[in-house]
Formats: structure tokens, C-alpha cells, sequence
């Protein structure tokens, strides 16, 4: 693999969700192309892309994220120079202080909840007018494996914030059964679409 392929599974455990690669270029200056798939998938799939309206989204892997841990472990391969040089000694680094607290790497690269669900608002209202209400129910199926208390939990903590807004649906007869089920209880009212103002 190349410097940019490994740069980009190092990137991928550090978020450790699914990512765009709108995101990823705002994060990181990178992109999950096509060729790097390709190469990093070449002899078993290390990073899994899944397609999501009209954009993909990529996350790494059970064998991916096995595959960081061993070069994490490993340290900076024989002649590797600057920036593959610079990037495994601050990652050397990383994996020590983790062996040292006898921290699991899952446990260490968790997704920021808060970041995610404000990137899949950002995502989900990229055409259209800033701090367009979105669905609740097209919010969902982005945050992958989050138990639905967790998402609960966190949209309740987010609504303090001066920029997030949760709002019910005024034509409660409009409502599909999915975007009922997908309503979060908010002091005894559902609500079923999110807001994030515009900074």
C-alpha cells in the first residue's frame, strides 16, 4: 500500500465510524477514492464502503482495524521517510501510551456522537438553504449500531445548545409510522426533525 493508503486507515480508526468523503476532505485533507480501495482491499477487504442516498461512506473493517493495531505495534517501518516517517512515530507513540495503560484501541478511537450527527445534518442538507429541518427518520439510519437510548440520550443533550433545534411535526396526520418510530421524547413531546443553524 502507499503512504496515502495507510494514511487514510489511520484516518478511519481515528474517526472509527462511517465517513464521508466530503467529511473526510474537511477533517483531513483526504478522500477514499476508488484506486485506494482497491489497493487497500487488494488481498481482504480493510475498508467497507456502503452507499447512502447519493453518496458512499467509509469505515474500516474488523480486519482493518486489526490491520492498524499490527502496524501501530510494529512501529516505523525500515526506511520509512517523511510523511510516512512523521505519521508512525506520532502513531508509535499513541500505541505505547495505549500498551502502557493497558487500553484496548476500541476503546481508545470511539466516534464523537455529537460531530456525527452534525455531520450527517450537513450531509443530508448540502442542497438545500442553510438550517433546512431534516427528518429524524433520515437521520437514523445514518448513525449506524448506536443503540437508539445513546442517540436519544445525546439529541437531549444537544438541544441546549444555541444552534440545535428539535421540533415536532405540526401535521401529525402527515407522519409515516417510520418517522413516529423515529421521534425522540423530549421533556414528554415528541419530536421529529432536527435543525442545526447555520454558524
Amino acid at each position: 500500500m502507499t503512504v496515502r493508503d495507510q494514511v487514510s486507515l489511520f484516518t478511519l480508526m481515528m474517526v472509527a465510524r462511517p465517513v464521508t468523503n466530503r467529511e473526510l476532505r474537511d477533517l483531513a485533507g483526504l478522500e477514499i477514492t476508488a484506486a485506494v480501495r482497491a489497493r487497500a482491499n487488494q488481498d481482504v477487504e480493510l475498508i467497507s464502503t456502503t452507499k447512502r442516498g447519493a453518496v458512499n461512506t467509509h469505515r474500516l473493517t474488523a480486519e482493518g482495524r486489526s490491520w492498524c493495531e499490527s502496524a501501530l505495534a510494529a512501529g516505523r517501518p525500515d526506511g520509512a521517510k517523511f510523511p510516512a516517517g512523521a505519521l508512525y512515530a506520532a502513531m508509535e507513540t499513541v500505541g505505547q501510551f495505549l500498551a502502557r495503560a493497558d487500553i484496548k484501541f476500541g476503546e481508545f478511537f470511539q466516534p464523537d456522537l455529537e460531530g456525527w450527527i452534525r455531520a450527517v445534518y450537513a450531509e443530508l442538507t448540502v442542497r438545500r438553504p442553510p438550517g433546512s429541518w431534516v427528518k429524524l427518520s433520515t437521520v437514523r439510519p445514518w448513525l449506524q449500531n448506536v443503540p437508539r437510548e445513546v442517540v436519544d440520550a445525546e439529541l437531549d443533550r444537544m438541544i441546549e445548545q444555541a444552534d440545535v433545534r428539535l421540533m415536532a411535526e405540526l401535521n401529525r396526520k402527515s407522519l409515516t409510522d417510520e418517522e413516529r418510530d423515529a421521534a425522540v421524547d423530549i421533556g414528554g413531546q415528541a419530536r421529529h426533525l432536527l435543525k442545526i443553524e447555520a454558524e
